[in-house]
C-alpha cells in the first residue's frame, strides 16, 4: 500500500522484518514443543533458540532458491552450529506462512478493534449532543418530516455495534494455527504437537487443514472489513450530500490555509468523505480476489500466494486508514443547526401531512378525500410560501378542526436513544 494511506503502525506490521520474525517465532515455539516432547534436549533448544536472519541473508538465499521460506530458513542456518539439522523440522513452507499470517492478524485485529471502538465512543458522545437538534429528513433527496441531527448517530452506532460482531468473529477465524504437514495429515508432527505450539503462541487450533488453512476463512475476514467499509462510506456519503452549497447544514473541518481548489479559491471540497467513498470502492475490489482464492487443486496450488502478499496488507492498511479518518471526520465536523431549522421553515408545515391524515383517519374521515386535499394544499403552500397549516384552516373538510391539537403526537425519538445507546 502507498505511505499515503499507511501508518506507521501498519507498515511496521507488514515489513518484511516483522514477517520473518514471526517465522521465526512459529519455528522457535515448533522446537520448544520438540523439546517438551523430549525429541530434542534442553541444551539443543538452547542453542537453536539463539537463530537469527538477515533481511541480505534472506535476499541471497532466494536469489538462489526461488523460494522465500526456504531462504528465510537457510538464513536462520547460518546462524547456528550442528544443531541447524533440527530447524524446520517436520514442518512445510505453509505451516510457517499460515502460522505467521495468523500472529500478524492477531496483532491487527486488536488494533483495529481498538479502533472500531473510538469510533463507537465518538458516535454516542455525537447522538447525545445533537438529541435535541432538529433537522428536516429526506427520502428520495426530497423533503420528508422533521427528525433530530443526533438520529443519524444512534443509527451509526447500531450499525458498527452490529458490524463488529462478525469482524470479531472472523478475526478468530484466521488467528489459527496450522502445522499439519504437507497435505495436512500430521505425517511428522501429531496433532498433539500443534496444540502445544498454539497455547505458547497465544493462537488457537481447527479441526483439519490441508497444506493449507482453508480460504474461505480470509474470505470471511475480508467480508467483515468491507461491511465495515461499507458503514463508512454511508457516513461519508450522508456528509457530502449534507454539506453541498444549497444546503450546508454540515461542513468538512478546513484548515486555515487550506486550499479547496487549484483554479477557484471559494471552493471548500468535502475531500475527506469522497476519498473514504474512493477507498471503500477498493475494499470491495480486494473482496473478488480474495473469494477467487477458496478454490486450489486438490491439497493445495500457490494461485492464491500471489494475491494474498497484496490484498492482506493492503485491505487491512486501508481499513486502518479509514478507521483513523473518519473518527477524526466526525470529531472535527461543523454542525450549523441554523441551516437545518432554515430548512424546516422551508417546508412551510407540509411536513404534517402524514400525522393529519392519520389523525383524520381515526376521526373517522376517509383516507382518500383527506389525502386529496392535503397533497394539494402541501402543493399550494410550497408554491406561495405559505404555512399548510394556514391555508388548511380555510378548507372545509378542516374548519371545524383545531390543528394545533391534531399535530402533538408522542415521538419515539428519545426511546430509539434508550434502545439503541442504553
Amino acid at each position: 500500500m502507498i505511505d499515503r494511506y499507511t501508518s506507521k503502525e501498519m507498515k511496521q506490521w507488514w515489513s518484511d522484518t516483522y514477517k520473518f520474525q514471526q517465522y521465526l517465532n512459529v519455528e522457535l515455539a515448533s522446537l520448544s514443543a520438540l523439546k517438551d516432547r523430549k525429541i530434542i534436549d534442553a541444551k539443543t533448544f538452547e542453542k537453536l533458540a539463539k537463530a537469527t536472519f538477515t533481511l541480505t541473508g534472506i535476499e541471497k538465499h532466494e536469489a538462489i532458491l526461488n523460494h522465500d521460506v526456504l531462504a528465510f530458513v537457510e538464513s536462520c542456518r547460518d546462524s547456528l552450529g550442528e544443531e541447524k539439522r533440527w530447524f524446520h523440522f517436520g514442518l512445510t513452507s505453509s505451516d510457517v506462512i499460515d502460522s505467521a499470517h495468523s500472529l500478524i492478524f492477531k496483532t491487527i485485529n486488536d488494533h483495529l478493534n481498538l479502533k472500531i471502538e473510538t469510533l463507537a465512543k465518538l458516535l454516542k458522545a455525537k447522538a447525545y449532543q445533537y438529541q435535541h437538534t432538529p433537522i428536516m429528513a429526506r427520502t428520495h433527496g426530497m423533503y420528508a418530516e422533521p427528525t433530530v441531527y443526533g438520529l443519524r448517530y444512534v443509527l451509526w452506532f447500531d450499525d458498527l455495534q452490529r458490524l463488529k460482531k462478525p469482524f470479531l468473529l472472523a478475526s478468530e477465524a484466521v488467528e489459527v494455527l496450522k502445522l499439519s504437514g504437507s497435505i495436512g495429515t500430521y505425517p511428522i508432527l501429531p496433532p498433539d504437537h500443534e496444540q502445544t505450539v498454539a497455547k505458547l503462541l497465544g493462537l488457537k487450533t481447527s479441526g483439519i487443514h490441508t497444506q493449507i488453512m482453508q480460504r474461505d476463512r480470509h474470505a470471511s475476514y475480508l467480508f467483515s472489513l468491507v461491511n465495515l467499509a461499507g458503514l463508512i462510506e454511508k457516513i461519508a456519503l450522508d456528509i457530502r450530500l449534507l454539506s453541498r452549497s444549497e444546503v450546508m447544514e454540515v461542513a468538512e473541518a478546513f484548515g486555515a490555509k487550506q486550499k479547496g481548489s487549484s483554479a477557484m479559491p471559494h471552493k471548500r471540497n468535502p475531500i475527506q468523505s469522497e476519498n473514504l467513498m474512493g477507498l471503500a470502492r477498493l475494499m470491495r475490489g480486494y473482496l473478488t480476489a480474495m473469494n477467487e482464492n477458496q478454490a486450489l487443486w486438490h491439497e493445495r496450488d500457490i494461485s492464491h500466494s500471489s494475491v494474498e502478499r497484496v490484498v492482506f496488507m493492503d485491505a487491512t492498511t486501508v481499513m486502518d486508514h479509514m478507521l483513523s479518518k473518519v473518527t477524526k471526520l466526525i470529531d472535527q465536523l461543523e454542525v450549523h443547526p441554523e441551516h437545518m431549522q432554515k430548512h424546516i421553515d422551508e417546508s412551510y408545515d407540509t411536513h404534517w401531512t402524514q400525522v393529519i391524515l392519520h389523525q383524520a383517519i381515526l376521526q373517522g374521515m376517509d383516507r382518500e378525500d383527506v389525502y386529496r386535499v392535503l397533497q394539494a394544499t402541501a402543493f399550494d403552500a410550497m408554491q406561495q410560501k405559505t404555512s399548510m397549516l394556514v391555508l388548511l384552516k380555510t378548507h372545509p373538510m378542516f374548519q371545524k378542526v383545531a390543528l394545533s391539537n391534531w399535530i402533538k403526537v408522542g415521538s419515539s425519538i428519545d426511546e430509539l436513544y434508550q434502545k439503541v445507546l442504553k
